[in-house]
């Protein structure tokens, strides 16, 4: 989904008398052209850069103090609140009078400031000293105004709710973002899936199709690939032998970041819902409860999508295959005994 995000930077905030280095300022700008097309994960690679080398240089604390705040941004728009509030702690060390605009702000991304400032100040969160000392500072008069970064996001902005904060690890010194910050990755854990049918819970006959429709939902930061969708069935009443284990080609081999899609919307068997072996009366006395399971087979693991129950009664059923025996199972669907 493509978040509109603007953050725009008061003029407190200029450019420094001391030039940033034209690789710097390229980056520091293209990750604010990339937070507010909101391509986060691309803005966190270029704007952890991006400040790496502004602390490094140590001349420019309300540029590093910008260049932490859009990546704080990043992050939160991300979901990923532990990284946001060490990019907010590493701004508020850059410069300590930074402010959010709460005319401007969504009151939870206010709050989330305010959560992170006010746990700084007390001691409650993990608050470490100034990071290395820049030189003199860009422009006398810098110290004495309010800096406040107004943070302006468009109506169809997805903010993540504020929670209680994990203590975030501070720095006193510069070292690879890398290490502290790994990028985000989908868990299996942020996958799940479900099944819905036209057929559950009611009584069909056997020339009847079974349809299952079964959805992937990933709440993760990445996409993850679908390599198929299993079902399973058995039998909970009646004298029927169960169809075979059968895995479905997905139909949807991609499920990207935050969304949800239909893996599968198919009918389960090839012919009606059952089969009637040969010299059974197949007239309609022959009735069977079944349940059917769906499984959503991942890159990352199985995700259980869930299961229904439906009856079928057997009357005129196409016949079983002719080959199989007396315990195996009707690959068609379910086999009267």
């Amino acid at each position: 989904m493509n978040v509109a995000f603007a953050m725009i930077v008061a003029t407190s905030l200029a450019v420094a008398a001391v030039p940033v280095a034209a690789q710097e300022a390229g980056d520091l700008e293209k990750g604010i052209r990339q937070v507010e097309a909101g391509e986060f994960e691309d803005a966190v690679i270029t704007l952890d850069a991006a400040a790496l080398r502004l602390a490094v240089e140590g001349r420019q604390p309300k540029e590093l103090a910008r260049a932490y705040t859009y990546l704080a941004a990043a992050y939160f728009q991300m979901g990923q609140q532990r990284a946001a509030k060490a990019k907010f702690l590493d701004a508020l060390r850059a410069d300590k009078d930074l402010r959010v605009d709460p005319e401007r702000v969504p009151p939870k991304v206010v709050q989330f400031f305010q959560d992170v400032e006010r746990e700084a100040k007390s001691g409650a969160g993990t608050a470490p000293g100034p990071i290395p000392s820049p030189t003199t500072p860009a422009t006398a008069g810098h110290g004495k105004s309010s800096k406040t970064v107004p943070i302006l996001i468009g109506a169809g902005a997805v903010v993540a709710g504020v929670g209680v904060l994990a203590a975030a690890s501070g720095q006193d010194s510069v070292s690879t973002p890398t290490t502290t910050l790994p990028p985000a990755t989908t868990t299996l854990s942020q996958l799940s899936a479900s099944v819905t049918s036209p057929q559950g819970t009611m009584n069909i006959a056997c020339t009847t199709d079974v349809v299952a429709v079964v959805t992937l939902t990933n709440r993760g930061t990445t996409g993850v690939s679908v390599t198929g969708v299993r079902r399973e069935t058995r039998t909970v009443s009646g004298g029927c032998f169960a169809a075979q284990p059968f895995t479905f080609l997905p139909g949807a081999a991609l499920v990207g970041a935050n969304q949800t899609v239909t893996v599968l919307n198919n009918s389960l068997f090839s012919t009606g819902s059952g089969c009637c072996v040969p010299n059974s009366a197949c007239n309609g006395s022959s009735f069977c409860e079944i349940n059917t399971v769906l499984t959503v087979l991942t890159s990352l693991g199985e995700v259980p999508a869930g299961g229904f129950n439906y009856g079928v009664t057997f009357n005129r059923c196409v016949a079983c295959s002719a080959n199989l025996g007396a315990t195996d199972a009707c690959s068609d669907g379910i086999r009267e005994r």
